[in-house]
């Protein structure tokens, strides 16, 4: 359903205090169920009367985004930006930034054994294996701050739109951008009061309840408050007793304070905590099994996430500019338990299954400062210039580890390990109308980083070693620039074509796993710092009845020494390896307002990633040259319905609707490994969430994976452990059929 346009209020609230767009959405009709759901009156009536007024509109709403670090129409920016809103993650219950990104074409995730190794790659550019937690290609952006991918997994609790930014954006979004960037931008405290309660249930023990409420505290001060609390029992069985390996829960709450402090000045203020438990996968010998079994011993894998964060943004409009200092701070602390070997495939491997396990602590804290000063909005020459500074400090602990089969395993220890990074950075970009249909947008970085790594590793007793401690200790520095160069032409009011050309950096470091300063007394050498060169060329069209947007665009990416990390299972050793590669293709996408009731949308990814040249090692470790990019799919694409109608009254309703949203994603064949072992098979993800609505309540039926897909998360290859033994293929299963139903009120 088109939501429309609101009325900027009067002061003293001037900023992002117009009424959130799943407000009217949500609630058409007035009253006739409020009694029975408890549904506050005066929020039903109101929206009664916005729909109303605009139940004829069939136009595509316009998209706003910040990709720039200013609010500017989507169809005017030089690059490919996908936008996904709020209401729209809520129709299609994507309740993690990981649902989100595995929705979006061109966009490959991969959790490999565990969150905290996430890896994001955008059309083919990323790691080929991730070295670090400080390796990441893809940088994300809550509210502007900046945090490392092993938070993809974080909730989208009550956001007003998601944007995923395509190709390096090093310019305006720093260090750890070489392919991209994805901004989650939460909703603002409004100064009228407003609420939301949502509660699901579901299919292996899947449940979620969720509350907002909003409003004001005074005439200057208004504040917002968000809570989730979900979980679903995990769909991998352990074989030694039968039940759900674990049961995964998480839970989300923010709070934000939005003052008013003069006609042109405004100090926004918000606090987030999130806590998984149970979170991580594990591996599986492939075939899984049906239902997927793992063998290990009952509660011998347990894991605890918990994530803080602490933003403050003060922002004062000028007659020519707009002025923003923000400062971010955030917290992270994950306990991770696992067994080494996995019962089913070990017991393929070796005969039996070994005792062995790890325990890691892993704690971070990162700051972030930036002030920015941009043209205002509707300016003729679009500009923002600003200075960043960012701070973090990681450790990495393994403690109470053993190893019963193999005693001289190096994470048979406690090893501590601690990282720190310093950066630095001053930027630009401003677009500049050489006439009035062609535009020039230049822009520009340069960064100046700093690392230091300390390690100690004391062996376990049981460990027969001979060296039974060991310390390395290491600095790195780098200076570096990066930037862009676009224009952009309207071939006509309606259609915008542009060609982009953009240098990315991603900073070299240290990797988490080093292991010859404890087996060899070698010092872990850095891995070194990847660059990509990136070319984009596409066009942007909107219909004249603004019922059809699309989107076309063809990229070519040359990427040299991105990271690989190599992993010996047999002896539990690391090394590191710097790896060219090349990627090119097309991608697609649409939106079409068929009807008052129908709208389509969807996109299709066409991405040819190769490994190009030799390794940095000295040998290639079976990566050869024209092996393809691990996981990333030749093509992918996502088809959307939606159908919103009113219906005749039906169950004591008077004027109900029918809210239906039927989504399919495809992700084709795609390499495994770097070493392209095998391939993981294409597959078709369908879900539908159907609802039946009345005034601001909503019941709904959800189907996830409704055709009972089986699919790879990932995969991995394991050799024989000695001549004429057998191999293994590790992996992990995604989930099948699950089934449940809804309740949403809007107030």
């Amino acid at each position: 359903m088109n939501t429309p346009k609101q009325a900027k209020p009067t002061a003293p609230f001037r900023h992002n205090l117009r009424p959130p767009a799943f407000l009217p959405r949500f609630a058409p009709l007035a009253l006739a169920l409020a009694g029975v759901f408890g549904v506050w009156p005066g929020g039903a009536a109101h929206a009664e009367d916005t729909v109303s007024a605009t139940a004829d509109i069939v136009t595509l709403e316009a998209v706003t985004v910040s990709a720039r670090r200013a609010e500017e129409q989507l169809k005017d920016i030089p690059f490919s930006v996908t936008a996904i809103s709020g209401e729209e993650a809520e129709a299609r219950r994507l309740h993690t930034l990981e649902d989100v990104l595995r929705q979006t074409p061109g966009i490959d995730f991969v959790t490999n054994m565990g969150v905290a190794n996430t890896t994001l790659r955008i059309r083919g550019v990323g790691a080929l294996q991730k070295v670090s937690g400080d390796d990441t290609s893809v940088i994300l952006n809550v509210d502007g701050i900046p945090m490392s991918a092993a938070s993809a997994t974080l909730n989208v609790l009550d956001v007003e739109r998601v944007e995923v930014l395509k190709g390096p954006q090093g310019t305006l979004y720093g260090r750890n951008s070489e392919a991209g960037a994805v901004n989650i931008v939460t909703r603002k405290p409004t100064r009228w009061f407003e609420g939301q309660v949502r509660a699901e249930i579901g299919e292996d023990n899947h449940q979620l309840i969720e509350g907002v409420v909003s409003g004001p505290l005074s005439d200057s001060v208004a504040a917002r408050v968000a809570l989730r609390g979900s979980g679903i029992d995990n769909h991998i069985e352990n074989m030694r007793d039968g039940k759900p390996l674990n049961k995964p829960r998480e839970q989300t709450g923010r709070a934000s304070l939005l003052w008013q402090i003069g006609a042109a000045t405004t100090l926004n203020l918000s606090a987030g905590r999130e806590e998984q438990k149970h979170r991580d996968w594990v591996y599986l010998l492939h075939p899984y099994g049906d239902p997927a079994q793992i063998d290990g011993p009952p509660g011998g894998e347990s894991n605890r996430r918990a994530v803080n964060r602490y933003n403050a943004e003060l922002k004062h409009d000028f007659d020519r500019a707009v002025l923003t200092l923000l400062s971010g701070y955030s917290r992270t602390h994950h306990d991770s338990t696992t067994p080494i070997y996995e019962g089913r495939t070990y017991t393929q491997l070796i005969g039996f299954a070994p005792d062995a396990s790890w325990s890691s602590v892993t704690r971070e804290k990162a700051w972030n400062h930036e002030v920015r000063l941009a043209s205002a909005p509707e300016a003729r020459v679009f500009w923002v210039v600003g200075l960043n500074s960012f701070r973090s400090n990681r450790s990495l602990d393994r403690i109470d580890s053993y190893d019963t089969f193999y005693p001289d395993n190096p994470t048979a220890s406690d090893t501590f390990r601690d990282f720190t990074t310093d950066a630095d950075a001053i930027f630009a970009e401003a677009t500049y109308p050489l006439t009035d249909a062609t535009k020039l947008t230049l822009g520009g970085r340069y960064t100046r980083e700093k690392k230091t790594y300390k390690a100690l590793w004391i062996a376990s007793p049981d460990n027969s070693s001979p060296i039974r401690e060991a310390r390395d200790n290491q600095k790195l520095s780098d200076s570096y620039a990066t930037g862009r160069i676009a224009l952009g032409h309207a071939l006509s009011p309606r259609l915008n074509a542009y060609g982009i050309y953009a240098r990315g950096y991603k900073a070299g470091g240290f990797d988490d796993e080093g292991t010859n300063f404890n087996t060899a007394f070698l010092p872990d050498e850095p891995y070194k710092a990847a660059t990509v060169n990136s070319y984009e060329t596409g066009f942007k069209y909107e219909s004249s009845d603004m019922r059809l947007a699309l989107n076309a665009a063809l990229f070519f990416n040359q990427v040299k020494d991105d990271h690989m990390l190599m992993f010996d299972p047999q002896s539990m050793t690391t090394n590191k390896d710097n790896r060219d590669t090349e990627s090119r293709g097309f991608e697609l996408d649409a939106q079409w307002r068929a009807t008052h009731a129908l709208t389509l949308s969807g996109g299709i990814a066409y991405t040819r990633a190769r490994i190009k040249g030799a390794g940095t090692t000295g040998g290639d470790g079976g990566v050869r040259s024209g092996n393809g990019v691990p996981e990333v799919p030749r093509w992918g694409a996502m088809l959307s319905a939606t159908y919103e109608a009113a219906l005749p009254a039906i169950l004591g309703m008077a004027t109900p609707r029918l809210n239906a949203k039927l989504t399919n994603r495809y992700v084709g064949k795609r390499p495994a490994d770097p070493q392209n072992t095998f391939d993981l098979k294409a597959y078709n993800k369908l879900d539908l969430r159907l609802g039946l609505q009345q005034g601001g309540t909503e019941v709904y039926l959800w189907a996830d994976n409704l055709l009972d897909e089986q699919y790879d998360l990932y995969g991995y290859y394991i050799a024989p452990y000695f001549p004429g033994g057998s191999d293994a293929r590790i992996g992990a299963p995604g989930r099948g059929r699950s089934l449940g139903v809804g309740i949403n009120v809007i107030f």
